[in-house]
């Protein structure tokens, strides 16, 4: 037994309450090595009362096997430890290392099931889907012809006037990029976090806006740019006037004074940018001020959700004083981070409750766009992303393909409409809440920033009206079937070409198989459904309704090149 390999953590993504009776258990092994493994637990203080659990395999990925078990009872608090055998061994595993016979002392323990440990979404989040509307590009009504140069003008009227559009899509929430006042287009330097940029429109507009959206029942999220400011930001000017003198001088991180931005700046800024001094988020004049900008927005406006920029850069501390603060007046307000590297210690339920699912984007370009792994491959690396992160909230991942930060997808395919078509399917059947970029729904083009924030296509003649069709389609089928928004994950085997992808999601009332063929040799296909099927006898298509007989748990089926299929068992 490689025990190297073995590895489990109790307070983590590996021991961690679903509710306040159910605690879930996770133990990662060497992969194809461990026949048994199981779970053995007993109350921390009376060990009379104990129990023990066949754990079953979860997930697996390149290197390792995760096993899972579920302690659904009364006990509180809970003493644990793993026995483990392989073909030539058995071994007890507990805190203090391995042991050939069951040790008396040294349990992995969980104290007590809290229920502030307990990490679930905001459920009108998860059954949403997102469209983001890059502010200035979307649309331009009645504007002022002569916009500062770089901007396009786009505004809350283009918005009003093409809401009905908006609305058609099936979304249930729009993500709008910055709109306060700002010199820049992308306006992610802002000059005034309490004035909307005139250009985009004024407070009366945002209002009408806003109220049209909650009567469709649609929902708003802003975005947070709280890690830097303007250089014309009313503090950081008065750093750059009165130096060492300057009451806010301690809100940015300036290394000597004068303030000088050349060579380099000698201020923190984001990236290098010197139009961008860093806010000093820890500084608690800085916490009240960009606290009260958050809360006059929610209050005043009504807003639904907060997307943070470069929330990786903000202090800890700051972000769950704000979740406290902003919780407390709007109980389902969501708070979103921007993030693009591995996120789940933004995500135990005191800071962030999702972030924007670049981990995910990266596997999908894999896969879709740049063809470098196979679907066998990418499905244990999907094992890897699902085992890192708390089943609480894998339901409420912004899922991407494209994003004003990087490529459109369609162009990462290298124009192929077939493999974007891929990506966009399982964008929406994965669990997690799908995010359009506007444009993609009508084949938008564009490589990296600024190229990706072209304005919207209005002429509906250069539309691509196949792609139109497929987001309503799906987003209508999210609305439709509960398992594609609430239902959890199973990785389905499958007997064919090394290019099919196969996976359910499994809730209380329903299975979705979804079924796709990644690569441009048509294939015959047996999809074995032994782990998720509950005794259903057929599949009914959900594209063209037409039912296939199973055989014993087994969908058969022949995907033409990039051919998915989505299927409801019945």
């Amino acid at each position: 037994m490689l025990r190297e390999a073995i590895y489990h953590k109790q307070y983590s993504e590996y021991a961690y309450p679903l509710d306040d009776s159910t605690l879930l258990i996770r133990i990662r092994t060497r992969k194809n090595e461990i026949s048994t493994c199981m779970l053995y637990y007993e109350e921390k203080y009376d060990s009379s009362v104990n129990g023990k659990i066949l754990m079953h395999k979860a997930a697996s990925d390149e290197l390792f096997d995760y096993f899972e078990a579920i302690i659904c009872s009364k006990i509180k608090r809970i003493k644990y430890m793993f026995y483990l055998e392989d073909n030539y061994e058995a071994l007890w595993f507990n805190q203090n290392g391995f042991h050939k016979h069951r040790p008396t002392w040294g349990h992995f323990s969980y104290s007590y099931l809290s229920k502030s440990d307990i990490v679930k979404g905001v459920e009108w989040f998860e059954n949403t889907v997102i469209y983001q509307i890059f502010s200035d590009r979307f649309k331009r009504k009645d504007g002022d012809n002569n916009v500062k140069q770089g901007f396009y003008g786009g505004n809350l009227k283009g918005l009003i006037s093409e809401f009905e559009y908006i609305k058609s899509l099936g979304i249930g929430c729009i993500y709008l990029n910055p709109v306060f006042e700002s010199k820049s287009y992308h306006r992610y330097d802002i000059s005034d976090y309490y004035e909307l940029d005139p250009i985009f429109g004024d407070k009366m507009q945002l209002k009408e806006f806003i109220d049209l959206c909650h009567a469709s029942n649609i929902k708003v999220i802003f975005d947070a740019v709280l890690n830097h400011t303007a250089s014309d930001f009313f503090a950081f000017r008065d750093v750059v006037k009165n130096g060492q003198n300057s009451r806010y001088k301690d809100w940015f991180y300036v290394y000597s004074f004068p303030v000088s931005q050349r060579p380099k700046p000698n201020y923190e800024c984001f990236s290098y940018f010197a139009g961008m001094p860093k806010l000093n988020t820890a500084n608690p004049e800085v916490m009240a001020y960009l606290t009260d900008v958050l809360k006059y927005w929610t209050l005043k406006f009504d807003i639904d959700g907060w997307r943070f920029d470069v929330a990786d850069e903000l202090d800890r501390n700051f972000i769950r004083h704000i979740r406290r603060e902003l919780k407390a007046i709007k109980s389902e307000i969501v708070l979103i981070g921007e993030i693009f590297d591995e996120a789940s210690s933004w995500l135990c339920g005191d800071q962030f409750d999702s972030v924007v699912n670049y981990q995910l984007k990266a596997l999908i370009n894999d896969l879709f766009a740049f063809r470098s792994i196979d679907a066998e491959l990418f499905l244990q690396r999907i094992g890897r992303y699902l085992m890192n992160h708390k089943l609480g909230v894998l339901n409420n991942m912004v899922n991407v393909i494209s994003t004003h930060d990087t490529p459109r997808f369609l162009t990462l395919c290298g124009g192929c409409e077939k493999r974007f078509e891929l990506a966009t399917v399982f964008q929406f059947a994965f669990p997690g809440v799908p995010m359009i970029y506007y444009g993609d729904e009508i084949g938008m083009k564009g490589g990296d920033d600024p190229d990706c924030r072209k304005p919207m296509v209005w002429d509906n003649n250069k539309w691509n009206m196949k792609f139109l069709s497929l987001y309503k389609f799906l987003t209508d089928l999210r609305h439709k079937h509960e398992a594609l928004r609430q239902g959890s994950f199973v990785a389905l085997k499958v007997k064919g070409e090394k290019g099919v992808l196969a996976f359910g999601r499994k809730s209380q009332k329903e299975i979705i198989i979804i079924v796709m063929n990644t690569s441009h040799i048509k294939t015959e296909v047996n999809v074995y459904m032994d782990n998720i099927n509950d005794g259903k006898k057929r599949a009914l298509n959900l594209i063209d309704n037409k039912e296939v007989e199973l055989e014993n748990d087994t969908l058969r089926d022949f995907l033409k090149s990039y051919q998915w299929k989505i299927y409801k068992l019945e």
